[in-house]
């Protein structure tokens, strides 16, 4: 069994946009597209979907299920209750946050992150987006931290927005982690670029991009990236 967990974070509930994971991106939908392409990563690592508990969340569930993933069902508004119960009940001692409006994510991106984090000794680490002058492009890579870190920060967050995002305990209180930033290459190294969608806005543009430019599932991130700075 992996030490490594890697958690999609997905449910029907998303305030700007509701019901974007069943939402069509060409032919898939957008849990469909970070699924199958967190799929392909190298890694040995287990990977799940975190959902809540409420019925517009079963349609996850099922999506789960038909891509032969497991299902963690916790709290709506609590999420990083939810990280912690995942990763407790699949023992994890290494826990990936994968967001699922991010349908480009790089299994290459996940594999970097996850095989630097290990060869340091550090609390957490991330090459998600632009932080700490890591200038990567948003929406390829992810969050890691140990399960001690999460342990840690799910006892000491006591603040409504510390428990609804995940890991922002942690930049709120920099000096009491090992914060690892990996630091983008030229190829990823565009901070004013993000690929996540979060509105209706996004999804429109993001159908247009993927269309035009003859995207699919296994387009690298290196080359959509390159795609998308010809677009003005």
């Amino acid at each position: 069994m992996s030490d490594t967990l890697i958690i999609i974070q997905a449910r029907m509930g998303s305030k700007r946009l509701p019901g974007k994971m069943l939402m069509k991106l060409s032919n898939y939908t957008l849990i469909e597209w970070v699924i199958k392409r967190l799929k392909k990563i190298k890694i040995k690592a287990k990977i799940i979907i975190a959902t809540t508990k409420k019925k517009e969340d079963d349609k996850i569930t099922k999506i789960g299920k038909k891509n032969k993933l497991k299902v963690f069902r916790g709290p709506n508004n609590d999420v990083l209750q939810r990280f912690y119960l995942a990763a407790k009940k699949f023992k994890a001692k290494y826990i990936v946050r994968i967001c699922a409006d991010n349908p480009f994510i790089d299994f290459g991106e996940i594999d970097l992150l996850v095989k630097k984090f290990k060869s340091k000794n550090k609390d957490y680490a991330f090459n998600h987006r632009n932080i700490l002058n890591s200038l990567y492009a948003d929406g390829f890579g992810a969050e890691i931290l140990t399960y001690s870190s999460l342990v840690k920060i799910n006892h000491k967050a006591l603040k409504k927005t510390q428990r609804e995002h995940v890991t922002k305990y942690i930049w709120d209180n920099k000096k009491k982690f090992k914060i690892l930033p990996i630091l983008a290459n030229k190829s990823f190294a565009h901070p004013n670029l993000k690929f996540d969608i979060n509105t209706k806005k996004d999804l429109n543009f993001m159908n247009y991009f993927v269309k035009k430019n003859s995207i699919n599932i296994n387009t690298r991130a290196k080359r959509i990236i390159q795609l998308r700075k010809t677009v003005k």
